[in-house]
């Protein structure tokens, strides 16, 4: 393992602690996969952040992360480490509010994302990993997404950013539990409340992993990974996951797109309040307005996807 990421993950598992010091917040991401589900068979370099309760508005689950993240700043300079947050309308781009943790030989970037709050499932506490504690001589838990969304929403990431760790991520999960219901399900939760159109997420060309795999993976896994391994996964999941798709889970994300969600399609009571689900149906609302034939084409060309599918199916 590389000394410069293994510094990194010690100041991250330092400030871990104190940034899930409060009911608000919970872990996802690589972080929380592969440093308290599995036994470390990869570091990870940053901590993803989500808002527990989607019930407040913007404006408010703004304040409660501006809030979180001041008192985490107070108690991590305390630990004698430099802050600095940028806002949601500050230097941070997209949908994070962003505090980066440095020390002299390491930076750690927390991410609380803004739009995606919520949960779909119940929180899971988790204890940090035995190799880990046995590294790092470290020893907490903190509040994590369950086994299905931090699948679900690491397999969203997977086919939009395709970075290695996400795809590394993606074959730890075929050796362990492979590609199971619960985690499709939480996948199309996911991919509903994602910005890009629903068809262009779920159906994304494979992309090169070459430059990233060597500038920020290499060196992160317990065991060797080669780029012909991950690129094998890539395509892999690139045909395994449009597939695995139910009818009921194709004809929710089919009428998402129409504006006329089948709620009943999906086992999450409460998907429909979701603020990342509620700013899609608003979005989809305004290109309707502006450009009713683009409007329409999200259906047309996710059905139509689906239905090359099912004719290359029936040739094989």
């Amino acid at each position: 393992m590389n000394d410069q990421y293994l510094d990194t993950v010690r100041l991250l598992l330092a400030i871990a602690p104190d940034v899930f010091d409060t009911p608000h917040f919970a872990m996802k991401g690589g972080t929380a996969l592969n440093m308290f589900v599995h036994d470390l068979p990869r570091l990870s370099v940053d901590i993803d952040v989500v808002v527990r309760a989607h019930g407040p508005g913007r404006a408010e689950a703004l304040s409660i992360i501006d809030t979180e993240l001041g008192r985490t700043k107070q108690a991590v300079e305390k630990l004698g480490y430099h802050v600095a947050v940028a806002g949601a309308s500050g230097k941070s781009k997209g949908d994070d509010v962003k505090l980066t943790v440095s020390s002299a030989g390491a930076q750690v970037k927390v991410e609380v994302n803004y739009v995606f709050r919520g949960t779909l499932t119940p929180i899971v506490m988790r204890s940090v990993a035995p190799r880990a504690q046995e590294m790092f001589r470290v020893d907490f838990a903190v509040p994590t997404l369950s086994d299905a969304e931090l699948y679900g929403s690491k397999l969203v990431a997977a086919l939009d950013r395709q970075h290695p760790r996400d795809i590394f991520d993606v074959w730890h999960m075929y050796e362990t539990s492979g590609l199971r219901d619960d985690f499709v399900d939480a996948f199309v939760g996911y991919l509903a409340g994602h910005n890009r159109p629903i068809h262009e997420v779920l159906f994304a060309q494979p992309r090169s992993l070459a430059n990233e795999y060597e500038a920020g993976f290499v060196g992160m896994t317990v065991d060797e990974v080669s780029l012909a391994q991950l690129e094998e996964i890539q395509t892999r999941l690139h045909h395994d996951l449009p597939r695995a798709l139910s009818a009921r889970q194709r004809e929710f994300l089919s009428s998402l797109v129409r504006r006329e969600p089948e709620w009943a399609q999906m086992p999450y009571e409460h998907l429909g309040e979701l603020p990342a689900i509620r700013w899609k149906i608003e979005n989809l609302q305004r290109l309707k307005a502006r450009d009713a034939r683009r409007f329409a084409d999200q259906e047309v060309l996710l059905r139509e996807a689906f239905s090359a599918l099912d004719r290359d199916t029936t040739r094989r």
